[in-house]
């Protein structure tokens, strides 16, 4: 007798063989496609170094001796800051486009009325403006009692290390710098200053 032959067919082979082919290109094609569509890695580059530009700091005033200079007044006048030596000085600087200048002129207005023939004084020094514009400005705020020099030039701003307005150095009665005042300034900062300066000395 002749032993039974088991082996598959190969007809039968082709029928099993042929969906299990298709469905390993189905799953290689599919793979390719989502490998496609992946987003990329976006190569960062490295930024270039960068140069700020420094920062300016104030002039070396503080505590040293002051720099005299001599302006005209919107008045017409010469002024020295060497004709106040032996008094005690607020040396502001302003222009009529900052707004906290025109805050603040109604502050040292009011200080500078409130103080004796002798007393501490108050110099509002403009920076490069018109003196037309200046007067026009100040009569518009009715401010009358202040001492205004013009530096057109913006020389003396310069000597002063002057790179924001409003500022206000503190000038003792010996002609030293003591105190600069970054910002608008209040009359109760002003007296708070006056104080300092007077116990001090």
């Amino acid at each position: 007798m002749h032993a039974k032959n088991n082996r598959p067919s190969p007809a039968l082979l082709i029928f099993v063989l042929l969906p299990a082919l298709g469905l390993l290109a189905g799953g290689i094609m599919l793979i390719s496609s989502n490998m496609a569509n992946a987003p990329t890695t976006a190569v960062i580059p490295t930024p270039q170094a960068v140069t700020l530009p420094a920062i300016p700091s104030p002039a070396p005033v503080v505590g040293a001796p002051v720099l005299d200079f001599e302006l005209q007044s919107l008045d017409g006048e010469t002024v020295r800051l060497s004709d106040y030596a032996g008094r005690i000085i607020f040396l502001n600087f302003w222009q009529t486009t900052c707004e906290p200048c025109k805050r603040e002129l109604p502050a040292l207005q009011a200080f500078a009325r409130e103080q004796a023939a002798d007393g501490a004084v108050v110099l509002a020094v403009n920076i490069a403006e018109p003196a037309e514009t200046v007067r026009t400005f100040l009569e518009s705020y009715s401010v009358t009692d202040l001492t205004v020099p013009l530096d057109t030039s913006a020389d003396v701003a310069n000597q002063y290390g002057v790179f924001q307005i409003p500022v206000t150095f503190v000038i003792d009665a010996n002609g030293n710098v003591r105190y600069p005042h970054y910002g608008e300034i209040t009359r109760e900062a002003m007296l708070g200053y006056l104080q300092a300066v007077q116990d001090a000395a």
